[in-house]
């Protein structure tokens, strides 16, 4: 089932609070705000493995969901 536009799932709703991003992590652009804060956290290194970003992160939700799902919160499953 598709969200309707304007409702943020629970994995949004969670960065949104933990990364001050008010944005929808689905876009190139929600991607960029959120890999350029996830390049400030110390712990970067342990998501990543290096300084060279994973291809499988290449994708915004792949991302978001990955984020979310290291930091103890819920990963959107549509």
């Amino acid at each position: 089932m598709a969200e309707k536009p304007g409702l943020r799932s629970a994995r949004d709703k969670f960065l949104n609070q933990l990364t001050g991003i008010d944005a929808e992590f689905n876009n190139w652009s929600s991607w960029q705000l959120l890999m350029d804060w996830l390049k400030r956290q110390p712990w970067r290194h342990e998501l990543l493995g290096d300084d060279k970003i994973p291809g499988r992160l290449l994708h915004p939700n792949t991302l978001a969901n990955e984020v979310s799902r290291y930091l103890g919160g819920p990963d959107d499953q549509g």
